[in-house]
């Protein structure tokens, strides 16, 4: 009986079973390729396409900047530029913050710009061509950083969001500017966008190396930066001891070498960074001593520097709210890119002092906010065109290509006033690197603030100031000799009071840099029309009291040229030094003639020897 039931149940049952066996190893085969074909999915978003050709364009753009763009901020010339040429070339100027008295600035930063000037001298012997390879190298590395940002936001938010941040970073007057600054916050903006890339492809180690090289090499308030990543690492993902691991090896890595070197140079111990925190943030002169502007300041600068794209930027989290709520195709994780900026805008703006470049650091979260609203403004648009009009749904990428064809243009007039109205400085002190005296004399007097540095003085050469309409604090020459960064100068404050021991007489003066607008005061008179002055090279410098608004921020074609009025940058000489070139060319070619004279006399009288 029980075979006859087992029979039976075999029959009913065993074709199903087999057919359930078969089912299964289907599905477990189905599910074995679709895995393979989701990790080769994944290996695929992971390559980021034409990633040479991005990086040779990056590339060619900073280099570009190197080689045009000009010092647009007077610190950068004396708190960074001077320091290095006195490391490479044992002369220059001095601030107060290098007064070991105060030493709110480390040596590490400049000396590691110093050792490839001296290192360049070697090869090149030109101080010219040495600025100008520095530069080209500070905008190699911004190009590095901004390569790997680019390949980050690729991986993590598509190829749409990467693509506008590369077109809104590429053009920006902004990253043409600070590209190539050799200043602390261009640092630290290089840093920190190499620490958000780092983070994005999940390599918290890195972030957190490249925050602490940011805020302690470069800029210690670009620590506040690193806040999302913090959050991130510690609060959302609960790594706590990872966290303080890493922080311990990034601030050893970063802090040991500044502190060596500044001991070797102030010859004694010095943390720069926690000096000049403790300086802006305890000091009651701290940041209301220089540059203190309205809040309307960093709104006119964010314009100029990033046009309509800061417009966007600067309503990209409440878009993004809203746009959230809607659909989930955004990750949250955009968020830990877009609060850094509204907290570098919230401290920076309710801060007295204010400078251009104190926004350096959040420059490339500008471009990517404003990359965030494109997207959420193409998407939003895609979705209604397809509700309504579903054969024109691809028809709202040109919103997207509209705004770029504005941007593009706005930048490239932005770019092109910068070339074009304020290149003057620039091209005389390469003039004055070409002076035939050895041991000349060049003073600066109103235009102290746009001298490029001593990389741009013949060697053997000074530079000395005049007495203008200037009421501050000048910097002064380094001792010479070995003590220059660790002597003590007595003369130097930090309350930005004139110092007059600066000033020479106008009369030792064997060039002036000088220009002329048409106007003159008893400290600043025309030194080119006054007698004993010659000027011997000129070139148009944009008068932006006389001109209109709109014609000096942007180089519109036609119209700017009828808006704009330009004075005239000289370089001087002493006519006595004229006059007694003129004298010694003059006896030279007598010479040359008494000596061809008596070359043919000699000829004449071995002939009739002969």
């Amino acid at each position: 009986m029980a075979d006859e039931l087992e029979k039976r149940w075999n029959k009913s049952y065993g074709s199903s079973k087999m057919k359930y066996e078969n089912d299964r190893k289907l599905l477990h085969s189905l599910q074995q390729k679709q895995s393979i074909k989701a990790a080769e999915k994944k290996a695929e978003d992971s390559l980021v396409p034409y990633t040479e050709w991005i990086f040779s364009i990056l590339t060619a753009a900073r280099i570009y900047a190197a080689l045009t763009s000009h010092i647009t901020d007077c610190d950068e010339t004396y708190n960074f530029w001077e320091p290095s040429h006195f490391l490479a070339f044992r002369s220059g100027f001095q601030t107060w913050e290098y007064n070991p008295k105060f030493a709110l600035r480390s040596y590490f930063y400049v000396g590691a710009h110093a050792a490839i000037a001296k290192i360049a001298s070697l090869l090149i012997d030109h101080k010219v061509f040495v600025f100008y390879l520095i530069r080209m190298m500070l905008g190699m590395f911004c190009a590095i950083s901004e390569d790997q940002f680019y390949s980050a936001i690729y991986r993590k938010f598509g190829s749409f969001v990467a693509n506008c941040w590369l077109i809104t970073s590429l053009f920006a007057p902004g990253m043409f500017i600070s590209s190539t600054s050799f200043l602390p916050s261009s640092f630290a903006m290089y840093s920190m966008t190499l620490a958000y890339a780092a983070w994005l492809d999940g390599c918290h180690q890195a972030s957190v190396l490249w925050v602490a090289a940011a805020s302690i090499i470069g800029w210690p308030f670009a620590a506040v930066l690193g806040i999302p990543i913090f959050w991130d690492i510690v609060i959302k993902n609960g790594q706590l001891k990872k966290f303080i691991e890493y922080f311990f090896i990034a601030f050893v890595y970063t802090i040991s070498p500044l502190i060596l070197v500044d001991l070797m140079l102030y010859k004694r111990m010095v943390i720069a960074p926690l000096n000049i925190v403790l300086y802006n943030v305890l000091n009651i002169h701290g940041s209301t001593l220089y540059g203190t502007e309205p809040l309307s300041f960093y709104i006119y600068n964010g314009f100029l520097n990033f046009n309509i794209a800061f417009c966007l930027a600067l309503i990209a989290l409440p878009c993004f709210v809203v746009y959230k709520y809607f659909n989930n195709d955004l990750k949250w994780k955009v968020c830990y890119l877009l609060m850094p900026m509204y907290i570098w805008f919230a401290i920076m703006f309710s801060a007295p002092h204010k400078e251009e470049r104190f926004l350096y650091p959040v420059y490339p979260l500008i471009s990517f906010s404003a990359s965030i609203v494109l997207y959420i403004i193409w998407k939003s648009t895609s979705a209604c065109f397809a509700y309504f009009y579903k054969h024109m749904k691809e028809a709202s990428i040109l919103n997207i290509t509209g705004f770029f064809i504005m941007y593009i243009a706005l930048s490239c007039c932005r770019i092109s006033a910068l070339e074009t109205y304020y290149r003057a400085p620039m091209h005389i002190f390469k003039d004055v690197y070409n002076i035939p005296e050895a041991e000349a004399t060049v003073c600066i007097g109103k235009e102290w603030h746009r001298f490029p540095s001593s990389f741009f003085i013949p060697t053997g050469a000074t530079v000395r100031f005049v007495k203008s309409e200037f009421k501050g604090q000048l910097p002064q020459r380094y001792f010479p000799g070995t003590n220059g960064t660790s002597g003590i100068n007595p003369d130097q404050n930090d309350e930005n009071r004139e110092e007059p021991s600066v000033y020479i007489s106008i009369k030792e003066c064997d060039y002036l840099v000088d220009v002329d607008y048409g106007t003159e005061t008893k400290l600043e008179p025309r030194y080119n029309t006054r007698s004993g002055w010659t000027s011997i090279k000129s070139y148009p410098f944009l008068n932006s009291a006389k001109s209109k608004t709109i014609a000096r921020a942007f180089n519109i074609p036609g119209y700017s040229r009828k808006n704009i009025k330009y004075g005239t940058y000289h370089l001087l000489k002493r006519s006595r030094l004229i006059k007694h070139q003129e004298e010694e060319r003059d006896r030279i070619k007598e010479l040359q003639k008494e000596r061809e004279e008596k070359i043919m006399q000699d000829k004449l009288h071995g002939n009739d020897e002969l």
